[in-house]
């Protein structure tokens, strides 16, 4: 408990600092960039200070760095968005990495993707055309993530893999309502910027609590 509050502690000052400092985000400037990205690199420094060197750490160690370049390239979206997007799909890559990439519970894979598939006919049947291919190539990077999170919790079952586990289904859930504002989906979610802010620091903190 005590090496948890070490870092949740820190985390949440830096989240009172990232929204009391950093918003509105637009114009966006470099004193804002460093309140965005903040919590992410207290999530890493943590990391590196309890658990530098092993494989995990250093696996999840690449997610939040990715993470915290995608936040930046979202900061000024006019320019980077598309880099964003794909900073953000190499940070779940790296995540699915660390909790260990193999072809085991391709059941369980088929039915994250067939939930998938079944919110995205519901929820986009207008979806432009254009924005199709990175839609699904974005959105098949945190499948495999949950997939991999899913894989491992139920061989392990231990409090590092619940905490992978719950934080790669709440990244989910912040993408989720994130792609129906960027990839202009049909009925974009109320409130999106606060539920997708909230929950994507949340998945993050989790993840990087599974490393220590």
């Amino acid at each position: 408990m005590e090496r948890i509050l070490k870092v949740v502690l820190p985390f949440a000052l830096a989240l009172l600092l990232r929204y009391q400092f950093g918003l509105p985000e637009s114009p966006p400037n470099p004193i804002k960039a460093l309140f965005k990205i903040l919590p992410i690199v207290v999530l890493i420094a943590a990391i590196q200070y309890d658990q530098r060197g092993s494989d995990y750490s250093a696996r999840v160690t690449a997610g939040l760095c990715f993470s915290a370049a995608g936040d930046l390239c979202q900061l000024y979206k006019q320019e980077y968005f598309i880099f964003g997007v794909i900073c953000f799909g190499i940070a779940y890559c790296m995540y699915a990495v660390a909790f260990t990439l193999h072809d085991d519970n391709f059941l369980l894979a088929c039915s994250v993707c067939l939930a998938a598939g079944v919110a995205c006919i519901f929820g986009s049947p207008k979806l432009q055309e254009l924005a199709q291919p990175a839609a699904i190539a974005y959105t098949l990077t945190f499948l495999l993530m949950l997939w991999r999170a899913l894989a491992w919790w139920k061989s392990a079952q231990n409090k590092n893999s619940s905490a992978a586990l719950v934080g790669a289904a709440t990244l989910v859930a912040s993408n989720a309502v994130f792609s129906t504002h960027i990839f202009q989906f049909q009925s974009p979610v109320p409130h999106t910027e606060l539920i997708v802010s909230s929950t994507y620091y949340m998945g993050q903190l989790l993840i990087a609590l599974s490393a220590l």
